[in-house]
C-alpha cells in the first residue's frame, strides 16, 4: 500500500507539471467540455419555449438551464481519455516499460485523469459561473439531494474510467481501437442523457437507456442535483445502482487486464 501511495502521488505530481506544459492544448479539451452542454441547453430550451406550455419532457427553459449546468460540472468529473490512448501504448511499445513497475499502469492513468481536472479547473470554474448567471437555472434541490449528488457525481467519475479502461482494453487484441472509442463516446452522449434528457428520447431509446450504466454517469447526478429526484429512497438506489456497476467493471478489468497482459507477453515475446 505504501508503495502504491508513494508511486501514485509522483505520477500526480509529474502529471500536473505536464499539464501545465501542454495549457494551450488541455484548455481546447476543456472549452469542448463546455460548448456542448452550452449549445444543447440552447437547442432544447428554444424546443420548449416553441410548445404551448413552454416545456418539454417535464422541463421548461430554468430546468434545461439546470440539467445542462450540472451535465458541464458531470462531464468535467467525467472525462477519460483511455479508451483512445492505450492502444497508442501498446502500438509504440511504451507500454513494456509501464508493465515493468511495481504497479499497475492503470495508476498512472487515473493521475493523469486527475491532473487533467485540476489543471483545467482555473478556467473551467469561472465558465461554469458565466453560465449559471447568463442562463439562471432553476434548481428545486435541497440539502440531502445536494450532498447525495456531489457522491453521485464522484461515483460517476470513478465508473466512467474503469469503464473507459476496460474499454481500452480492446486494444490488446484489435488495432481498432479508435473505433470501439468513438463508439462508447457516442453511447454514452445518448444513452447517459448528454444529448437530451432520458425523458425527451423516444421511447425504444429510453428504454435501451434503462438498461445500460451510461445514465448512472450522467443523467442520475445530474437529475439528483437539480432536484428532480424528489425521494430519498430513490437517490439511493440509484447510487446502489452505481456501485453495482462499478464493481462488475472493476471484475472486468482484472478479469480482463489478466488476459491482456498475457497475451501481450506472448505476442512481443
Amino acid at each position: 500500500m505504501r508503495v502504491l501511495f508513494n508511486s501514485f502521488s509522483a505520477f500526480l505530481r509529474v502529471a500536473i507539471a505536464t499539464m501545465m506544459q501542454y495549457r494551450g492544448e488541455i484548455f481546447l479539451w476543456a472549452v469542448w467540455g463546455l460548448i456542448n452542454p452550452a449549445v444543447l441547453y440552447a437547442m432544447w430550451s428554444a424546443a420548449a419555449e416553441g410548445n404551448v406550455d413552454q416545456t418539454l419532457a417535464g422541463f421548461d427553459r430554468g430546468q434545461f438551464g439546470a440539467y445542462y449546468f450540472c451535465i458541464m460540472i458531470i462531464g468535467h468529473v467525467t472525462t477519460a481519455w483511455d479508451a483512445y490512448e492505450l492502444g497508442y501504448f501498446i502500438r509504440s511499445g511504451s507500454l513494456s516499460p509501464k508493465l515493468l513497475r511495481p504497479i499497475l499502469p492503470v495508476w498512472e492513468a487515473l493521475a493523469a485523469n486527475i491532473a487533467y481536472k485540476v489543471a483545467t479547473l482555473a478556467f473551467v470554474v469561472p465558465s461554469w459561473l458565466i453560465f449559471y448567471l447568463i442562463v439562471r437555472p432553476t434548481f428545486s434541490a435541497g440539502l440531502w439531494q445536494i450532498s447525495l449528488g456531489l457522491l453521485a457525481v464522484v461515483l460517476a467519475g470513478v465508473l466512467n474510467f474503469v469503464i473507459g479502461y476496460v474499454v481500452a482494453l480492446v486494444a490488446f487484441w484489435s488495432p481498432k481501437l479508435d473505433a470501439v472509442g468513438e463508439a462508447y463516446f457516442g453511447m454514452a452522449m445518448m444513452f447517459g442523457g448528454r444529448f437530451a434528457p432520458l425523458e425527451a428520447l423516444p421511447w425504444l431509446l429510453k428504454e435501451i437507456a434503462l438498461v445500460l450504466p451510461f445514465r448512472w454517469m450522467y443523467a442520475f447526478p445530474a437529475e439528483l442535483l437539480m432536484g428532480k429526484i424528489a425521494t430519498a429512497s430513490e437517490a439511493l438506489a440509484g447510487i446502489g445502482m452505481q456501485l453495482v456497476w462499478l464493481a462488475a467493471f472493476v471484475l472486468a478489468f482484472r478479469v480482463g487486464w489478466a488476459a491482456a497482459v498475457k497475451r501481450y507477453t506472448a505476442v512481443s515475446g
